[in-house]
């Protein structure tokens, strides 16, 4: 199952991400076909569509009298829709579009150096073994990617659809200014083929928004459960060995040590790596969803009246911006695990230690009556556990200071505190430009 999404995640993020075809075995190799078409298919077509859509964007800004020299305003838009300042919804659509290019053009720079640790993890979890994870567990994680995909496809598709609705009533009205003779032929077919262009372009926008989200999304959860799991087994083996058996020998405590470094590097290392790679996502994610709330909170200003056409506008811009937030929030809780998981390991090994002081003390009361070979064989033991715990005093300390979990770029590290404080500055952001834009 696991490896089965993870597969699906790999096919989503080459197409609406990458915009390359290759496969994981070529990447690993270090073999990819970069003369070969198949392999920058996606990124010919699809730059070349949005580059055309943002150049006739900017012109259109600029000239809002007459798009790309053909008689239609933004006046008519407007007038046909019963919409006012449309210029803003196409202002922020010009904002994610050049957000998105810088994105793909860092991504791609990275796989054409094969220096992208997200294959390396796609590698990883390609044959993934389920049996790893407890079955409450598998269960928790097919049931959390079902409802996100059954969600996603959703709002995917009901904007899909209704594009698909505005965009043929629109080639219903120009098909009318051209059989009555305002329009003639060679501008039809221009207008005809931009504005296919234009729907492609928002069609991929809405799969980067809502299909390759949902797959960030299960990852970040497939971590933490990672992590709760390490955290609970963790918890119950301190609350036994309490009770059963002597957890401060020194047998005991170094084969738990090595089993706990061991999933905790694995674990630390696949968080590196995947934040490695996204964290210039989550940038672009942030600035995209800052864009939305500010086009939101003024287009909603600039509207005489509510109807169907500027209600899915509105939707839409405050859909995108909640959709962020919402994966922004998921984001935040791996510190927070972090953060519970060595206050964990802190207070055992403070309550060890005591224990340890009073057995010493305790030791040295019956040490004169010990003989020689015995007294060589504690020190021999007492130095095992010194070296023990101060082994495992710097890594608790490492722990502490660890940044286990995702970074908004080279801007901050995500956690529940940022995340709080991200929501207030966009809380004042909207005040701001409503009181600076939208009462004058």
């Amino acid at each position: 199952m696991i490896s089965d999404i993870i597969n699906e995640c790999f096919k989503c993020f080459k197409y609406y991400l990458f915009r390359l075809e290759y496969s994981l075995l070529d990447y690993q190799r270090r073999c990819i076909r970069w003369t070969c078409y198949r392999t920058i298919k996606p990124s010919i077509w699809i730059t070349t569509y949005s580059t055309i859509i943002t150049s006739i964007m900017l012109t259109t800004i600029r000239r809002p009298k007459s798009i790309i020299g053909l008689p239609l305003s933004f006046e008519d838009l407007e007038e046909m829709f019963n919409i006012q300042r449309l210029d803003i919804t196409i202002v922020h659509l010009l904002v994610v579009f050049m957000l998105l290019e810088y994105l793909w053009f860092e991504l791609f720079k990275k796989i054409f150096s094969y220096n992208f640790p997200l294959n390396d993890l796609f590698i990883k979890y390609y044959n993934y073994n389920d049996n790893l994870l407890e079955r409450r567990l598998r269960h928790y994680l097919t049931l959390f990617y079902q409802i996100i995909h059954s969600i996603s496809t959703l709002f995917y598709r009901l904007t899909v659809l209704t594009i698909l609705s505005g965009y043929a009533l629109f080639m219903i009205h120009v098909g009318y200014l051209y059989l009555d003779g305002k329009w003639n032929t060679f501008q039809w077919l221009l207008f005809l083929q931009l504005w296919t262009m234009l729907l492609f372009r928002l069609l991929y926008l809405l799969g980067q928004l809502f299909l390759v989200m949902k797959f960030l999304l299960f990852i970040v959860e497939f971590w933490r459960i990672q992590f709760i799991k390490m955290f609970q087994t963790t918890q119950i083996l301190f609350r036994c060995n309490r009770n059963k058996m002597d957890f401060n020998n020194s047998i005991n405590r170094r084969l738990f040590w090595q089993s706990f470094h061991r999933q905790y590097l694995a674990l630390y290392l696949d968080t590196w790596k995947f934040d490695d790679a996204i964290r210039i996502v989550l940038v672009a994610m942030e600035m995209a969803a800052k864009s939305a709330i500010i086009d939101c909170t003024v287009f909603v200003s600039k509207q005489l009246r509510i109807n169907l056409h500027n209600t899915f506008v509105i939707l839409w811009l405050g859909s995108a911006f909640a959709y962020i937030k919402v994966i922004y929030s998921h984001v935040s809780s791996l510190p927070f695990y972090n953060q519970r998981y060595s206050q964990l390991i802190m207070n055992w090994n403070a309550r060890t230690y005591w224990q340890r002081f009073c057995t010493r003390q305790q030791q040295r009361l019956l040490q004169e009556s010990s003989s020689s070979s015995w007294t060589k064989l504690k020190h021999f033991n007492a130095r095992i556990i010194l070296r023990d715990v101060i082994k495992s005093n710097l890594f608790i300390q490492t722990m502490t200071n660890n940044l286990f979990g995702l970074n908004c770029g080279q801007i901050f590290f995500i956690t529940r505190y940022k995340y709080l404080e991200l929501l207030l500055m966009d809380v004042m952001l909207i005040l701001l430009f409503y009181k600076k834009i939208c009462l004058y």
